[in-house]
């Protein structure tokens, strides 16, 4: 083999496992970006109400807030899906947040109110989920506590 030909083969090859590895560690960029989005509108609003189909910034068609300390397996068995972005929250009090779009992780949220600017507050709870489909159109209460934007869901 030529081997101008065989250091491009070996550069590709390891190119993608260097890919490879950076994608099992963070995880997808896609829902790297959509994180960022999501706490760059969340954190900049001003509305005293409003709904997630008006606040969140990309596709999604299914949300899933989980309560502290539920399993992995637990969270991957209600969404239906497994993802390296996937963590277990590992204290009370942490946002646990789970955007879905066509069965696939959009956005995945997990860390404290104070890290992240902001907490979504959801009031119908089944065992240790809460999950809302797009075009529900629940709304929620937006206000500001200890430089947190807070979203709690209005009971209806």
């Amino acid at each position: 083999m030529n081997p101008r030909k065989q250091r491009f083969y070996i550069a590709a090859v390891v190119l993608m496992g260097v890919i490879a590895l950076i994608y099992s560690m963070v995880g997808s960029p896609v829902v790297l970006w959509h994180n960022h989005q999501l706490k760059t509108t969340l954190t900049g609003l001003t509305d005293q109400s409003i709904t997630l189909e008006q606040a969140v910034p990309f596709s999604w068609d299914e949300v899933y807030s989980f309560a502290p300390y539920t399993s992995l397996e637990e969270i991957e068995a209600a969404i239906g899906t497994e993802s390296y972005n996937l963590s277990e929250s590992t204290s009370e009090g942490m946002v646990q947040l789970v955007f879905m779009d066509e069965g696939a992780v959009a956005a995945a949220v997990c860390d404290t109110p104070a890290n992240l600017g902001y907490n979504l507050i959801f009031s119908d709870w089944e065992g240790n989920a809460a999950h809302l489909t797009y075009g529900e159109n629940v709304s929620f209460e937006v206000r500001a506590e200890d430089g947190v934007t807070v979203l709690e869901q209005i009971a209806e």
